[in-house]
């Protein structure tokens, strides 16, 4: 897939030594940690302030989210994919399972294995939180193509597997 405007792209020098491969930093403005984290920060900014107005935390949003989309997963696999230990997910499901957005339920193949799934105040909650994120979200790319966006999106999983297997994560 090609870069649409690559000629507006920064020029970046690629003839440092192999050995010093620091050497080719250019400022903090260039550094994608940085930037990563600073646009990260950007949008959560404004989507907190949407999760408190439904008393929401960002961890209850993604639960419900992913519980959205593959209802029923164990509790070990919603952590993984929401980011969090275990711990921290156990008390964020007890919030939102007296919330009535969740239940706790044994697993039909494995009794000793529980899963979560997501109950209609649950889907209710998500489905009424998800237009105003997506305005956030539309904000957020903004002046992208849909060709950069999914660009973006690849990049972005592409980077998140590459630290999960380097031990990131």
């Amino acid at each position: 897939m090609s870069l649409p405007n690559a000629e507006a792209l920064p020029d970046i020098q690629e003839d440092q030594p192999p050995h010093e491969p620091w050497r080719a930093y250019q400022g903090h403005e260039t550094f994608f940690p940085y930037l990563l984290n600073r646009s990260t920060a950007a949008l959560n900014a404004d989507f907190q302030v949407l999760l408190r107005e439904h008393r929401m935390t960002l961890l209850h949003w993604r639960v419900l989210a992913f519980l959205s989309e593959n209802d029923g997963l164990g509790v070990s696999a919603l952590a993984n994919v929401t980011g969090v230990d275990q711990a921290t997910l156990s008390r964020a499901l007890t919030v939102m399972e007296k919330a009535g957005y969740i239940a706790r339920r044994s697993s039909t193949d494995d009794h000793r294995v529980v899963v979560i799934k997501i109950l209609p105040a649950g889907k209710k909650q998500f489905h009424l939180v998800l237009p105003p994120a997506w305005e956030i979200y539309e904000r957020a790319v903004h002046g992208l193509s849909q060709q950069e966006q999914a660009l973006l999106h690849d990049m972005l999983n592409r980077i998140r597997d590459n630290m999960t297997r380097a031990g990131g994560q």
